[in-house]
């Protein structure tokens, strides 16, 4: 863990100004806003109130950044590029790619495990689909603003400060274990997790939140595809 905290010291963009403590601040309103989230969906659905998923995906999102905007801006003054919202060398998508193949092999695997005890680790995305009065609000609202709010949180603000005060694999597994426990889809947890882990490695790689982002989107947006395409065929 010594190696791992030097080594952590020699990268420009490491020495974020919000500390240990006050990233923990920041889990804990995650924690709240996860419980707020939930009622708010669980009165959606016992009032049957018509409200369309994209929308409601935006709303749900967008509050995490607040923690972000308090400690980074508000409280020390910071900008954007201590987020990890920098440049990045684009071959580490090519690294993050070949993750994502590894991660795509063990689901395959999961899945089929699953599968045979009658279970499934996805949501009802065709349901979902069929069900909405226009897909674009769904598509934009996972595809986006999901993936840029959650990188922006859970790797530029809360991986990066735990970071300072455990090293950085320490950080990348509770940043993950986070990311996974925040979905509250316990099936799905194991998949979450290790796509937490691929984004906060290449995070760590490149110096940059923005290689994270773009293969969070292309997953949701994989997802997503073949969701409408089920929904619209059926």
């Amino acid at each position: 863990m010594k190696n791992a905290r030097s080594q952590d010291k020699n990268t420009p963009w490491s020495t974020v100004p919000w500390s240990v403590r006050d990233t923990w601040a920041g889990v804990g309103c995650l924690v709240i806003w996860a419980g707020l989230a939930f009622a708010l969906v669980m009165l959606v659905r016992i009032i049957r109130l018509d409200v369309n998923p994209g929308l409601l995906i935006s709303v749900l999102e967008l509050p995490l950044l607040l923690p972000v905007w308090w400690f980074t801006f508000h409280k020390y003054r910071a900008g954007w590029s201590q987020l990890g919202l920098t440049r990045f060398r684009p071959a580490v998508l090519g690294l993050g790619i070949g993750l994502l193949v590894l991660v795509f092999g063990f689901n395959m695997l999961y899945s089929s495990i699953l599968s045979r005890y009658g279970l499934t680790m996805q949501l009802d995305l065709e349901r979902v689909f069929e069900q909405a009065a226009s897909p674009w609000p769904l598509v934009f609202g996972g595809v986006v603003v999901a993936p840029l709010v959650e990188e922006i949180f859970f790797r530029g603000f809360v991986f990066a400060g735990l970071k300072k005060g455990y090293g950085w694999k320490t950080a990348m597994l509770t940043s993950a274990a986070l990311f996974a426990l925040i979905h509250l889809r316990p099936l799905a947890m194991p998949p979450i997790f290790l796509l937490g882990l691929v984004f906060a490695h290449l995070y760590q790689r490149s110096g940059s939140v923005w290689p994270a982002v773009i293969l969070h989107i292309l997953v949701n947006g994989l997802a997503m595809g073949a969701a409408s395409s089920l929904a619209g065929g059926t």
